[in-house]
């Protein structure tokens, strides 16, 4: 099958998830109590998963590349957006940074990852682990200064913590028993599922109405396209593995991270518009993910 055949199946699921919302089999109680199974349970079993494999130096090589390729994509990306938002009230150009920033890396993008190719799933890891560490340290920043900085609150980030687990099992060929490997890999496994169906109930409550603002359209299209594409472009002239520069370009290819809407509630953004601009470039995402997806 193929990728695109792979991701359109997923983002078939998304629809099914939006079908749900309308239905009213997801509530907003099943969504927050299903997020919370996906973010602190099903992504780090995945993660510690598939870091299992013997010691490669190259594999380590790579995920050191891919790691620092992602730190500097995101820094370099927000670092853009307040320059181009720069005239934008402070709560806004805050959120707008963090939206061009920070995709949707582990919760759209690790099933999006498996259904490439599972192998380029410990890259995968390395781009998160740039994301949870700039976006609970430099990204709060953003809305209210150092004070709202913690980098305990970054190290103790569960995701992190089970990125950092899977590596020194990496480095160190150790393989756990096989029961509890393959517990994992059950557990691991209905990521990709409860991940799709909870963005699709994000997709149904975007109404095209609401989106008279010309920054919701903006961020989208750097977001989803123009990022991308110049990360592409960058790395093309270079002798970058195959999988290292497809994980960059995927991961920074999917939507605008729903940790944004959350960090802009928590530290006095603008949490309305962060809402309904990630439900819009995840929306719009259905179209570009797997347009991108034919350049791999």
């Amino acid at each position: 099958m193929s990728i695109t055949s792979e991701v359109i199946i997923l983002f078939l699921v998304v629809l099914v998830g939006a079908l749900c919302r309308r239905l009213g089999f997801f509530t907003d109680e099943t969504i927050r109590g299903t997020t919370q199974i996906v973010v602190n349970i099903t992504l780090p079993c995945l993660t510690i998963f598939n870091m299992q494999r013997p010691f490669a130096m190259d594999v380590l090589r790579n995920f050191l590349l891919t790691l620092a390729l992602s730190i500097a994509l995101i820094l370099v990306s927000i670092g853009g957006a307040l320059l181009l938002f720069q005239n934008r009230p402070h709560s806004k150009r805050a959120v707008l940074a963090n939206l061009e920033g920070f995709s949707n890396c582990g919760f759209m993008g690790y099933p999006i990852i498996l259904a490439i190719n599972p192998d380029w799933m410990i890259y995968a890891v390395a781009y998160n682990i740039a994301f949870t560490f700039i976006s609970w340290t430099i990204g709060v920043s953003l809305y209210r200064g150092r004070e709202n900085m913690s980098l305990r609150r970054a190290l103790l980030n569960p995701n992190l913590i089970s990125a950092l687990i899977g590596f020194v099992l990496f480095c160190l060929s150790i393989t756990l028993p096989s029961i509890l490997s393959e517990t994992l890999s059950l557990i691991g496994g209905l990521t990709t599922p409860l991940s799709m169906l909870l963005i699709g109930t994000r997709v149904c409550g975007v109404h095209l109405r609401d989106f008279r603002d010309i920054d919701f359209h903006l961020a989208a299209v750097l977001r989803l396209i123009a990022l991308p594409l110049l990360i592409y472009a960058a790395m093309r002239p270079f002798p970058i593995a195959p999988a290292v520069a497809g994980t960059v370009f995927i991961l920074t290819a999917m939507p605008s991270g729903t940790m944004t809407a959350m960090q802009a509630e928590l530290y006095g953004g603008d949490s309305v518009f962060a809402a309904r601009a990630i439900a819009y470039s995840t929306l719009l995402s259905l179209i570009t993910v797997p347009v991108m997806s034919l350049l791999l």
